[in-house]
């Protein structure tokens, strides 16, 4: 019988037409994401090297099971980065990801102390990681350990892959985890995958500074100084050229 063949989607691009595909099309920025990107290390290194040098900013989307020497070495180029904090106990780790805790948690101290922009996003599973408690425990770490001003997204779960049997996330529980993480002090907690509750609020007088539709900005108020217009409040966040 013939062997079945399988293959990927996509197009083959070397590092320099990426670069030039995304001066081509307006970009800012480019992110390497929906594929872990530290396994195609050597290739996302060369194609940020070259954002870099053409002015772009580079951002990871990425699962944080990262070395410290790999962190110091991509970092020059390295703008950004949103982690998945997939759970915050090691046995869900080691469960359902076949690792552990304890490197994500490390490489995304050693980001925030390289300086890049750091976000952090925890999809939350019904029954494996919405216990009170354990979300607790995630938001003081990011507060604690990453600093109040980094962003915590909470996205909504639906059911997919292995994982047909396990509800979606009811939308009460995203919101007592979005409390949770303010009283945490993160001034910046995101419910993700739900229409209307991914919007930016100034953590001081309370006033809506950008209101998002999906992807899409409807609206942004922050001043040009990277002030609240209303109290005159800092809004953390990187400039982008």
């Amino acid at each position: 019988m013939p062997r079945e063949r399988h293959f990927i989607m996509g197009e083959e691009a070397s590092p320099e037409q990426i670069v030039v595909a995304a001066e081509r099309a307006g970009c800012r920025s480019i992110a390497y994401t929906y594929t872990e990107p530290t396994i195609f290390f050597e290739y996302a290194y060369d194609t940020a090297r070259l954002a870099h040098e053409a002015g772009l900013a580079n951002i990871y989307v990425t699962n944080g099971y990262m070395t410290k020497e790999m962190l110091e070495t991509f970092h020059p180029y390295l703008d950004a980065a949103n982690v998945d904090l997939k759970a915050f106990r090691d046995e869900t780790y080691r469960k359902y990801v076949g690792a552990r805790l304890g490197p994500v948690l490390d490489a995304m101290k050693v980001m925030k102390r390289l300086g890049i922009w750091l976000e952090v996003t925890t999809l939350v599973i019904p029954g494996i990681n919405d216990d009170d408690g354990e979300l607790k425990d995630a938001a003081d770490f990011v507060a604690d350990e990453l600093g109040v001003e980094t962003p915590w997204h909470i996205s909504r779960f639906f059911p997919a892959y292995k994982m047909t049997d396990v509800p979606p996330t009811p939308v009460p529980t995203l919101r007592r985890a979005r409390e949770i993480g303010l009283e945490a002090g993160l001034r910046y907690v995101y419910v993700g995958n739900v229409p209307g509750e991914a919007n930016t609020v100034c953590h001081e007088c309370g006033k809506t500074l950008i209101r998002r539709s999906g992807y899409r900005i409807l609206e942004n108020h922050v001043q040009p100084d990277g002030r609240c217009p209303n109290c005159g409040t800092p809004v953390a966040g990187v400039e982008m050229e």
